[in-house]
């Protein structure tokens, strides 16, 4: 008989929970069985699958004795995990969601970092692999520029999934930490290990590979298992989140902490769902977590404000604690396509402008693009009445075009979104170059009658203008240099610097942000949405929104 009572704990448990992944469950299990740190347990739980997850789950364990598998009723993600917490004897918990994979020195450099600093928690960064094109993403999990996160940061800025660390058990059973039964669960706990934690640690390698796009992920529909849209979508997680916080004697110090986190994770589900779901849908997820937010911070930030402008501006406004409704921003656009001259398009039906609608293989894009060209813009101020608009106009850095289809004309933008898309065969336009004339006097009148239209339909609305510019450097924070066509750019910024002048003559009463002075002014080389000169990094990014923060508070 095997005396079970002396029998070493296994250094590590790694917990995998499996619901209907037969697909990937086999290249899953093939990374963990061949890691080159073998003192480690598996926990397999099959959440009642309805493929063959089940069949292949009990083959592995048939084939490793280090394999524990477990069935049941299908419960959730979070009972799986929780049901693995409560049969783990490992020091340490790892999670692995069964339809990624893993480097095969993932349990090994986690183990070492964190054997070595004797640390609570151990992270290392991810690769997003996007299961529709194949493309690769890097993303750094502890760090910005290689400057390590405070706690705080971390707990805000660190992608908040527990798979890729791995964290001390006696933090889950000291202080009886289990996953709520909601979706999202997993930030509704990251940040309260994080908290918990007197020590934390990043290995700086991608060695855990994250599937994106994989068809029936709840995640990235947005919908319950039922097949109907989820009403608690991140809602359920913000208010569990703080619920724990103030069970664990942890809110006083974190509450405003909370805010941010909860606030940026909410933003990351907007984002994400806005190409995803019909519109009453996603304005019923937005209207949900706008009353949650304010409900759970009265006393916060939660005025609803409009973007216009660049790209990097959302990424700006991310950093904020509030929350970004991704329908009331425009980007890709220029202001003189919203009050374009549209008079020959009296009698054009609903079908010659659906088929005028550039197409973009990017969803986001796409939708850019459709706003741009139906000129709803102006709508959504006068439909959502928000408290703010922020506005940048390095998207006034692009070309505009004078276009014809059919009986429908416009002004647009040739932005990048723009040159990418698929354009009707038969759609017409000429190019008016920035700095001609004919373009620079359609742009005095476009800003001035913008801000005048904006004015007049939401009186009290309060503007605040970002004077954001082309970068001329791109590197990190040991070395950078000149972009190539740095002539370019500063011509380029000649020219906004005088659209912005022009929108001080005609706006007087707005708030100008200054980012000139800002420390370090540079593209990211390393920004995984590529390094253009219209994008900083999230280092200037957080330094101009804590200016932008200050203004609001006054």
């Amino acid at each position: 008989m095997t005396d079970t009572a002396n029998m070493k704990s296994p250094a590590i448990s790694v917990i995998i929970p499996a619901y209907n992944v037969e697909a990937y469950i086999d290249r899953c299990m093939e990374t963990v069985v061949s890691q080159s740190f073998d003192d480690f347990e598996v926990i397999m739980i099959d959440d009642g699958s309805t493929d063959g997850t089940g069949v292949k789950c009990m083959s592995w364990a048939a084939r490793d004795r280090r394999i524990t598998f477990v069935t049941q009723e299908n419960k959730g993600v979070s009972a799986s995990r929780n049901r693995g917490l409560d049969m783990a004897k490992g020091e340490y918990i790892a999670f692995v969601d069964p339809d990624d994979w893993l480097d095969q020195s993932y349990l090994e450099k986690l183990h070492r970092a964190a054997a070595a600093q004797n640390a609570d928690f151990a992270e290392c960064d991810i690769y997003r692999y996007d299961n529709v094109t194949g493309e690769m993403i890097y993303r750094n999990c502890g760090s910005r520029m290689g400057v390590p996160f405070t706690k705080e940061e971390h707990m805000i800025y660190g992608p908040t999934a527990l798979y890729k660390s791995i964290s001390r058990r006696s933090l889950w059973n000291d202080y009886d930490i289990r996953f709520p039964d909601c979706s999202f669960e997993s930030p509704a706990v990251y940040p309260l290990i994080l908290a918990l934690s007197e020590k934390i640690v990043n290995v700086p390698e991608a060695l855990y590979y994250y599937r994106r796009r994989r068809p029936g992920s709840l995640v990235e529909t947005g919908y319950g298992k039922d097949g109907k849209p989820d009403p608690g979508l991140g809602t359920d997680a913000a208010i569990a989140l703080v619920g724990v916080f103030k069970d664990r004697g942890l809110y006083e110090e974190y509450g405003s902490v909370l805010e941010r986190i909860i606030k940026y994770r909410m933003n990351d589900i907007l984002a994400m769902q806005y190409h995803r779901q019909p519109k009453q849908e996603f304005d019923d997820m937005v209207l949900s977590m706008r009353n949650t937010a304010a409900e759970l911070f009265p006393d916060g930030m939660n005025m609803k404000y409009a973007v216009w402008g660049g790209y990097n501006l959302n990424r700006i406004l991310l950093h904020l604690p509030l929350l970004q409704d991704p329908s009331m921003r425009q980007n890709f656009a220029s202001v003189a396509s919203m009050l374009s001259d549209d008079s020959e398009s009296a009698g054009t039906d609903e079908q010659c402008l659906i088929r005028a609608l550039p197409d973009h293989r990017n969803k986001y894009r796409k939708l850019m693009l459709r706003k741009e060209w139906e000129q709803d813009f102006i709508d959504i101020i006068e439909e959502e009445k928000p408290d703010l608009l922020f506005v940048d106009l390095l998207e006034e850095r692009n070309d505009l075009i004078s276009c014809l289809f059919g009986a429908k004309k416009r002004v647009l933008t040739k932005s990048d979104a723009f040159d990418g898309a698929g354009l009707p065969e038969d759609l017409r336009y000429d190019v008016m170059s920035r700095g001609g004339y004919e373009c620079e006097e359609l742009m005095e009148k476009a800003l001035t009658g913008f801000m005048a239209k904006v004015r007049e339909i939401q009186p009290g609305i309060k503007i605040v203008v970002i004077e954001n510019y082309l970068a001329e450097n791109v590197g990190d924070l040991s070395s950078c240099e000149k972009f190539e066509d740095i002539d370019d750019i500063r011509k380029t910024n000649i020219l906004l610097k005088g659209y912005y002048n022009i929108l001080r003559e005609c706006c007087p009463e707005a708030a100008f942000i200054r980012t000139d002075d800002i420390e370090p002014l540079l593209t990211d080389e390393k920004y995984e949405y590529g390094a253009i000169p219209s994008h900083l990094n999230e280092i200037a990014n957080e330094k101009i929104a804590r200016r932008i923060e200050c203004l609001l508070k006054k």
